[in-house]
C-alpha cells in the first residue's frame, strides 16, 4: 500500500482541481445555455449533487482504513487499492460475487462498493477474517436454489432491466454499465476485471472511471 504521505499529497492535488470545477458549477442558477436544454428538476438535481460532492471535499481527508492495515488476500488487495477512489467517488465499482450461503445455496449479487463502504466496516474483510457476502440489500441479489430475486437502487446506481440482461445507470454521470458476460463492451469508461479469489465461486469487478469529471462536464454543457 502507499504511504500515508503519498495518499495525502495525491488527495490534495486531485481535490484542488475538482473543488475548483465544483465551485464554478454551483454558481449556475439557470438551466438553459448554448447547449441542450434540460428540465428545471433535472438541473437542480445535478447542481445539488455537485454541491454535495464539493461539501464533502471541504470536510477534510476521508479516512482510508486499508492504509493502516496489512492486507494480504488477493481479493482484499484489489478492493483496498480502490478504497480511496470509491469513498471519494472518483471512480465507482460494482462487485459481482457468486458464492454459497450457510445453507449451501448458490447465491450471487451485484454490489455497489462505494455504497457498502459508507455503511459497513471493511476492517475484518481487509485483514482476511471475514468474507464479503452477497446481501439482499445489494444492487441485485439472486438465490439460484430458491429463485429469490431482489433489486435495490443506491445513490450511485439505478438498475435498468433489459431483455438481454442487467444494466446499471450511474446516477452521477448517467453512463450505463453493462454486466452481460457475453458483451465485449461494458460501457463508456467502464472496465471488467476477473478476480481469482480464494473461497468464492466467482468475483468480477466493473469499474466506472472518471465519474466526477464527466459529471461536472455534463453540467457545464447545459
Amino acid at each position: 500500500m502507499n504511504t500515508s504521505q503519498n495518499k495525502s499529497n495525491r488527495q490534495f492535488n486531485v481535490d484542488d482541481d475538482q473543488n475548483a470545477m465544483a465551485d464554478f458549477v454551483t454558481e449556475f442558477t439557470r438551466y438553459r445555455g448554448i447547449g441542450h436544454a434540460i428540465s428545471r428538476k433535472d438541473f437542480q438535481e445535478r447542481k445539488h449533487r455537485a454541491e454535495v460532492i464539493l461539501h464533502s471535499r471541504r470536510q477534510g481527508p476521508i479516512p482510508i482504513i486499508s492504509d493502516t492495515l496489512t492486507v494480504i488476500d488477493t481479493f482484499a488487495k484489489e478492493l483496498a487499492s480502490r478504497e480511496e477512489a470509491n469513498r471519494t467517488t472518483h471512480i465507482l465499482t460494482i462487485i459481482f460475487i457468486r458464492d454459497r450461503n450457510s445453507f449451501g445455496h448458490e447465491i450471487s449479487a451485484y454490489i455497489d462498493y462505494a455504497h457498502r463502504l459508507k455503511f459497513e466496516d471493511f476492517t475484518q474483510f481487509f485483514i482476511g477474517q471475514t468474507k464479503l457476502e452477497p446481501l439482499t440489500t445489494d444492487l441485485s441479489f439472486y438465490n439460484w436454489d430458491t429463485h429469490m430475486c431482489i433489486s435495490n437502487d443506491t445513490n450511485n446506481f439505478r438498475l435498468l432491466p433489459d431483455v438481454n440482461g442487467i444494466r446499471f445507470r450511474c446516477e452521477h454521470d448517467r453512463k450505463i454499465v453493462y454486466v452481460d458476460p457475453e458483451s465485449k463492451h461494458y460501457g463508456d469508461g467502464t472496465t471488467r476485471t476477473i478476480i481469482y479469489a480464494t473461497g468464492y465461486l466467482q468475483v468480477i469487478l466493473y469499474v466506472n472511471f472518471q465519474v466526477f469529471t464527466f459529471f461536472i462536464v455534463s453540467l457545464l454543457k447545459v
